[in-house]
């Protein structure tokens, strides 16, 4: 048996830990709506990553190497990193966990790498599998899923037949921001409203979720003891604001009232920014 050269995301669910104390009580009774809402997360998690329900549109070859892990709070999804398009779709799906589970209100973060890994349904190993791990504990730091510029490039390279490399590298990068350390990061701010049921609509009630996760983050990290946790949620509420910055610019609000899209209007000029002191 030998390696295989493959593309593998080693995703972490924050704060599992805490997550599960609160499916017991103090007295030890199990809080059966605490346990239905993890229930109810992992089956968010398996719907995205359940091959068999992809488009019927996608080639089933298409995903004839890709193998997806869950265990715990930890998922690993790798594939051959020649399958044509597949680093567009994973990061895809990656988006689609990182808002299914922001609205149980969990949090993730990961990295993807590019190395050589065996990954069967029976077990997985490999120095990829380990520089995933290794970049998602010491490099991803916040809440986000990094990855390096040559899976972007990758993803230019193995290309859909029916797209040009240039295509593909946009179809990549539309997912993506770049950060202040020069990681690019899977972009669950602004660039979630596209993959949203519907953009327009549901977008505010989206925004609104966000923002109410990273105030309660911040009030419940204002303690020095808890510093490390603040910085987490002090970096999506610069990312948050960013994002606050496009939605509520003159010309977009504008465009609304022309629109008669009132309410919609009056929610973006009402939105704020997450002040640093007062969240």
């Amino acid at each position: 048996m030998n390696y295989e050269q493959r593309i593998v995301a080693f995703i972490d669910i924050l704060g599992f830990r805490a997550l599960l104390d609160e499916t017991i009580s103090k007295d030890g009774a199990d809080v059966s709506s605490r346990i239905d809402e993890v229930v109810r997360a992992y089956e968010s998690i398996r719907e995205i990553w359940d091959l068999d329900k992809k488009s019927e549109s996608l080639s089933p070859s298409t995903y004839s190497s890709k193998q997806v892990t869950i265990f715990s709070d930890s998922i690993v999804v790798s594939f051959k990193a020649e399958e044509p398009s597949e680093v567009f779709f994973t990061l895809l799906e990656i988006k689609w966990l990182i808002m299914r589970l922001l609205n149980h209100r969990i949090l993730c973060r990961g990295a993807v790498t590019l190395g050589k890994l065996i990954h069967k349904n029976e077990y997985i190993f490999g120095p990829a599998l380990v520089e995933a791990y290794t970049l998602e504990s010491r490099a991803a730091l916040y809440p986000r899923v990094i990855l390096d510029r040559n899976i972007v490039e990758a993803g230019a390279t193995f290309k859909s037949k029916d797209h040009t490399s240039k295509q593909e590298l946009e179809y990549v990068e539309s997912l993506l921001e770049r950060d202040s350390d020069g990681m690019y990061y899977v972009d669950y701010f602004y660039k979630a409203q596209s993959e949203l049921d519907d953009p327009h609509y549901d977008f505010p009630g989206y925004i609104q979720n966000l923002g109410e996760i990273i105030r309660k983050g911040l009030m419940g990290s204002s303690h020095h003891s808890r510093a490390d946790l603040r910085v987490k949620y002090s970096w999506m509420r610069e990312r948050y604001n960013k994002m606050v910055e496009k939605v509520t610019n003159k010309e977009a609000i504008k465009a609304l009232k022309s629109a008669g899209e009132i309410d919609f209007a009056d929610f973006y000029t009402d939105l704020k920014k997450i002040s640093p002191g007062k969240p």
